[in-house]
């Protein structure tokens, strides 16, 4: 017996060595290499990264057995221009290029980034290729020099998407696709994966990058989530509650400018600032240029804001409805020509009158000085609505073209009918914006990874004010008319230009191009009847840029470069230089600066009146009447990234001249266009951390803008009305399942709100508001939603809105000043359907 057991052991041990030694067996007649790969993958857990496409193509026989691997994987190659490495144990199948071998030490790497699901292309990505950096362009296409290896580690980054880590070949151009952390699909739990929310500032000079999909969850309006999380960065005002006129840097109304694909936002002036100038649900990607940006970017003195709108779903129609107390906002994506375009319309409008008739309290100020309240019955009236329309898609070779059209409009009316003692006071105040902007885009990529981008855009905007004030005298009944006034103020750019990216090098990118731009200013006052001649002024433009992005050392990039534009109206060249670098040092620190010249043509000339309120006018420089105006920036940072930690310090300054504004204050100061300089200087300071997809941050900025106009008294340098000296930001964004909460706070130590022959005689009124959100997420196989609540100034403080009050006088010695309240405590809601 016991010898029997041993034969039978013995037996079952041999046979197993035998299945051991011969356990990778090839027996497949006439099937694609590509099952091959997975039959092989099924029944022996062997691992495989290929082209399923590319091995499709090749029909393999094979009746053999082996004890590696290896040997049957290389048996199956044998006879095909393919070879394999095995890479943590993961078999990597390339194609074997004849040509490659002739390409030297280095390698043209070059690809596209999409969003997983819809295959929107991901502009400004970011690309670490064997530790060597790349950006995406606008049509998400990234290609580079990279030293010759087998395979190459490959990190790809966009705010608000998974990371993506993984190897890949060179040769052809690679399809990279991020899967966003809020996607509107059945929910999928996903473990062990990181978020890029980190790369908001400190990766470039001067720099904020953004995403929509970051923002949903801020306390606010979803009428302007994107701002909501705008204002919370450093260096970008908040206290102000401005959301379509951004003031950067302690920039002037007009000194930064805002592009929607392409085309310039020249600023629709919602009069409820919780309606942002384009639409939320339509923004993809935002870049915030704060100042020092390189010579790409021009036209602007202060920042420049750069928004991407989304192309549209190319696989399944899409449908978004978003409600709250503001407004309706839909949005439709429509597959078009075998997914590979789509067709977006977006459409918002004012469902009710925003503003009710309300007794407003305010101080009267009298002939001794003394302030008095005095109730004033306001009925306002106000209408808003704005369309997008965009057509998009990518041809065979995954050129991404567009047409994207946008119309807004904004119509804000109130009236005064109130006795005050013993005289009525009547006044009818209109505001009327109209903006249209569109675009024509095609963006080409070459096989050496060049590419080319041509640009078409047109926009506009039309404002009409008109605003009739009289004071009746009750115990004799005349009528003063204290003011009677309108005006009508347009203009219009026609822009066409193109921009290359050429890489030659490891260590050498050129970006260069050129373009024409046209402007048109229209202007039309009418005063107690008296109407001005229009005053139309033109103003042309060609330019080219040139830049070198070289990286000398490891770690150091250098972008030299400037732009030079000749003013045809003004028959005058300009040169700006620019230079900014960003040095890595080994470790997680990063060191950033720039430098450079800007010019700006045309120009929102502010308008001080007899009662010392502001209003601003888009006007064309002329170099007499309306200067260009010139400005320098500096700027210089560093940060820190490390564990999920960000610090980011940045200093900057900024020196203006050719300011112009149209005084006419009561009879002290005569009435025309006075010419003046500036000059701002501050710091900006962030500290963040993630943990887990939640976001802590600080933000704190201090800053000083001064000027100096002809009409003051003497030669110092007075705060200008922008000017704010502190400003802290405490927030929080995280979420449990699908609950999801965030909070924030803001302090503006304030603005120096009224002059009178440039003295203050009014203190500065501090800013202080403290919001929180909570929202829920539900999902099934039909509906996709989410439905939220915030409560906004929770502690019900008192603050006032930047350049929005007014001063209004009752008779020759005594006044009252009416100030646009900011946001007192105020519930909001939300729902959020997407089918």
């Amino acid at each position: 017996m016991g010898k029997k057991l041993f034969v039978f052991i013995l037996f079952i041990v041999l046979s197993v060595y035998n299945a051991e030694a011969q356990k990778y067996i090839l027996d497949f007649d006439k099937t694609p290499l590509n099952k091959v790969l997975l039959s092989l993958r099924s029944r022996y857990g062997m691992h495989f990264s290929f082209d399923d496409n590319l091995l499709s193509q090749y029909i393999i026989t094979a009746h053999a057995a082996f004890a590696d691997k290896e040997k049957a994987v290389e048996y199956l190659l044998k006879d095909l221009p393919l070879g394999f490495e095995e890479v943590e144990n993961v078999f990597l199948i390339y194609p074997v290029i004849q040509s490659q071998a002739d390409t030297g030490s280095v390698c043209l790497f070059s690809g596209y980034v999409f969003e997983r699901g819809s295959g929107e292309p991901l502009p400004y990505s970011h690309v670490l290729v064997n530790g060597k950096a790349l950006v995406s362009d606008l049509t998400g296409f990234f290609s580079g020099h990279i030293p010759n290896d087998t395979v190459y580690r490959v990190r790809v980054s966009h705010l608000g998407y998974y990371l993506l880590d993984t190897l890949l070949l060179c040769g052809g151009k690679t399809k990279l696709y991020l899967s966003p952390s809020a996607v509107k699909l059945h929910e999928v739990e996903i473990k062990s994966t990181n978020v890029d929310y980190r790369s908001q500032t400190g990766q470039l000079p001067g720099i904020i990058r953004l995403n929509s999909k970051v923002a949903t969850h801020l306390p606010g309006f979803g009428d302007n989530s994107v701002f909501n999380l705008l204002r919370l960065q450093p260096g970008i005002l908040a206290s102000g509650e401005q959301t379509n006129e951004l003031i950067i840097w302690g920039g002037y109304a007009g000194q930064s400018k805002v592009l929607f694909d392409g085309f310039t936002v020249y600023g629709l002036k919602n009069f409820n600032d919780n309606i942002s100038s384009f639409n939320p649900l339509m923004a993809k990607d935002i870049e915030v240029m704060k100042g020092g940006f390189d010579a790409r970017y021009g036209e602007r003195v202060g920042g420049i804001v750069q928004i991407t709108g989304k192309n549209g779903n190319t696989r399944n129609l899409s449908f978004t409805v978003n409600i709250n107390n503001m407004t309706v906002n839909t949005i439709v994506e429509i597959p078009v020509i075998k997914q590979r375009s789509s067709l977006v319309i977006a459409l918002r409008h004012t469902y009710f009158n925003l503003y009710n008739p309300t007794d407003y309290t305010v101080n009267r100020t009298d002939s001794t000085g003394n302030s008095k309240s005095v109730d004033i019955h306001i009925v306002p009236d106000y209408v808003f609505r704005d369309l997008n329309i965009k057509y998009s898609g990518k041809t065979k070779s995954d050129d991404l073209y567009f047409i994207s059209l946008y119309s807004g409009n904004d119509n804000f009316t109130y009236n005064i009918d109130q006795r005050i003692y013993f005289r009525r006071i009547l006044k009818k105040t209109t505001e009327e914006n109209l903006q249209f902007g569109g675009s024509l885009f095609y963006g080409k990529s070459w096989k050496n990874g060049w590419s080319e981008n041509f640009e078409l855009s047109v926009s506009s905007l039309k404002e009409n004010y008109y605003d009739r004030y009289r004071i009746v005298k009750l115990w004799n009944y005349e009528t003063d008319t204290v003011n009677w006034a309108s005006s009508y103020n347009r203009m219009t750019e026609t822009h066409l230009h193109t921009a290359v990216t050429s890489p030659l090098t490891p260590v050498h990118t050129i970006e260069w191009g050129g373009g024409i731009i046209g402007n048109n200013s229209s202007l039309q006052a009418d005063t107690f009847g008296i109407v001005m001649p229009v005053i139309n002024m033109q103003g042309s433009r060609m330019y080219i840029y040139f830049q070198d992005k070289m990286t000398p050392v490891k770690g150091l990039v250098l972008r030299f470069g400037g732009r030079i534009n000749y003013a045809v109206n003004l028959d005058s060249h300009y040169f700006e230089p620019r230079f900014s670098g960003t040095y890595t040092p080994a470790g997680a620190w990063k060191i950033n600066f720039a430098a450079g010249l800007y010019n700006q043509f045309v120009v929102k000339s502010s308008v001080l009146d007899s009662e010392g309120n502001y209003r601003y006018l888009w006007a064309v420089c002329d170099n007499e009447a309306i200067p260009v105006v010139h400005a320098a920036h500096l700027v210089l940072g560093g940060s820190y990234f490390k564990n999920n930690w960000s610090l980011s310090v940045e200093w900057y300054y900024k020196s203006l001249t050719g300011l112009s504004r149209f005084v006419k204050y009561r009879d002290i100061i005569a009435p025309g266009i006075y010419h003046g300089n500036g000059y701002g200087f501050g710091v900006d300071l962030m500290i963040k951390k993630d943990i887990r997809g939640s976001s802590f941050w600080v933000a704190y900025s201090a800053g000083k803008t001064m000027e100096h106009f002809d009409y003051f008294v003497d030669d110092r340098y007075k705060r200008a009305p922008q000017d704010q000296r502190h400003e802290l930001k405490l927030a929080a964004m995280t979420h449990l399942g699908r609950w999801y909460f965030s909070a924030n706070y803001v302090y503006g130590s304030g603005f120096p709100v009224t002059y009178n022959q440039q003295q203050r005689i009014e203190p500065d009124y501090p800013y202080s508001r403290l919001d929180a959100a909570l929202a829920y997420r539900f999902l099934n196989k039909k509906l996709k939603g989410e439905a939220g609540i915030s409560l906004l100034n929770i502690l019900n403080t008192e603050n006032i809105k930047f350049s929005n009050f007014e001063r209004v006088p009752i008779n020759q010695t005594a006044s009252i000043n009416i100030y646009a309240q900011a946001i007192p405590f105020t519930p909001t809601i939300y729902l959020n359907i997407s089918l």
